[in-house]
């Protein structure tokens, strides 16, 4: 055997893999900085306006997992309601409502958005030439419809199309004289309003992690604001070359919530294809 040309050959295995980029794997506990994503949480936050002197209001209601928008709390009202030249009203009752959550960049859009009245009673006055009669109102049936509503720049805005309310109810002292009335409104412009501040939220992930041969499995806990902390199975590769970590994220606890990280050695973002669906929503970063 040649020893020279041994030791020559493993001098230059060691230049060589000496030369070449040394790697971090991922193996233990990480918390990756996500300060980039910034997600407008709906849930809490109120909408309140005044058309035709009919107020409204309610508080959205957003899970955790779905685009669809509902609300609680509610209302609709009015003390000097003109139905009609002749019938003034006042009255009391419930608003629901409904829209289906979309974020493209930095704006949020709710799609489909109408609050609609319901559960609505009141009482009024309605005037026949100098004649004046006690009215019993028994219902107020209508919505209104956002033909734009959305969240940017911190700011709410948006506006609802021209529509009608129906009323319906009776003469007080005569419960058989009944009827209806259709009361117009003209459009108007909602907002803008100040978002809450506190329901622009970043998420975070602690991630705890196994690399073998580049095979990376793990879990992971995630927090979304005041949400219930969610649980994640990871799954992933290792390019041995570039030492980029590409981790898949499935939740495990609450079905409908995932993520895509990109890591480096020092489990940091790495590039824009990273992404997340959670809230409804299907971010990228």
């Amino acid at each position: 055997m040649n020893n020279k040309k041994f030791v020559s050959k493993t001098v230059l295995f060691l230049l060589l893999g000496s030369l070449c980029p040394a790697f971090a794997q991922l193996n233990g506990e990480y918390t990756p900085d996500l300060a980039r994503v910034e997600i407008p949480v709906l849930d809490g936050v109120s909408l309140e306006e005044t058309i035709s002197a009919t107020s409204f209001g309610l508080t959205m209601v957003q899970g955790l997992t779905s685009s669809k928008i509902t609300a609680t709390d509610g209302y609709i009202n009015a003390t000097e309601f003109y139905a009609s030249d002749d019938l003034v009203l006042a009255f009391d009752g419930e608003m629901t409502f409904s829209a289906t959550a979309t974020k493209s960049g930095s704006i949020v859009r709710l799609i489909g958005a109408k609050a609609t009245a319901k559960n609505v009673t009141g009482s009024g006055v309605l005037t026949d030439g100098s004649e004046s009669y006690d009215v019993t109102m028994t219902a107020l049936v209508g919505n209104f419809v956002f033909k734009t509503l959305k969240i940017e720049n911190n700011e709410i805005e948006g506006s609802i199309s021209k529509g009608s309310l129906t009323v319906y109810g009776y003469l007080t002292d005569e419960p058989t004289k009944k009827g209806t009335t259709k009361a117009n409104y003209d459009a108007e412009v909602f907002g803008p309003f100040d978002f809450p501040v506190d329901n622009i939220i970043t998420p975070e992930i602690v991630l705890l992690l196994t690399t073998t041969k580049n095979k990376i499995t793990g879990s992971a806990i995630g927090t979304f604001g005041d949400y219930d902390d969610v649980d994640f199975k990871v799954t992933g590769t290792r390019n041995a070359k570039t030492g980029i970590s590409a981790l898949t994220l499935s939740s495990s606890s609450i079905k409908g919530i995932s993520a895509k990280l990109n890591l480096d050695g020092n489990a940091d973002l790495n590039g824009t294809k990273n992404s997340m669906k959670v809230l409804g929503y299907t971010l990228t970063y």
